[in-house]
């Protein structure tokens, strides 16, 4: 169970308590994630929060651009713990409280063999999905 809390974010209607029930929580511009951010200079997929052997970190899902946590920039992996703030973009979260359940939501294997076996629906479907995302973009401002 992973508990955040959106402290800032370019979205007001973002900001707020989010309790998650699994073990991990995906993080970024794309509908697919847990956590979505509408924050165009952010990544599609960006950062995973989960449990890797019984201890929960932050980890980056790209090479760039780096993230905050309490203050000092990151890149990769990093271990968490209550209260750590994590900021990228104009985006602030805090853990807020995390316990390992052994639930996984963790669909990548899934989505790794569909990749293999599609790789172009795989490019349009993210192809639209950034169509989708701009438009949706467009309407907020």
């Amino acid at each position: 169970m992973i508990h955040l809390e959106v402290l800032s974010s370019r979205d007001p209607m973002a900001q707020g308590l989010y309790e998650f029930e699994y073990d991990m929580v995906t993080l970024g511009r794309s509908k697919k994630n847990d956590l979505i951010f509408l924050d165009k200079e952010l990544p599609l997929h960006y950062l995973v929060v989960k449990f890797i052997s019984g201890q929960l970190v932050v980890q980056s899902r790209v090479k760039e651009p780096f993230f905050f946590v309490n203050g000092k920039k990151i890149s990769g992996t990093l271990k968490l713990k209550t209260n750590d703030t994590i900021a990228f973009g104009n985006n602030q979260i805090r853990v807020v409280k995390a316990t390992e359940t052994n639930i996984s939501a963790d669909f990548s294997s899934a989505y790794e063999n569909f990749n293999k076996q599609s790789p172009e629906l795989k490019f349009a479907l993210d192809f639209i999905e950034e169509i989708l995302l701009d438009m949706e973009k467009e309407t907020h401002v």
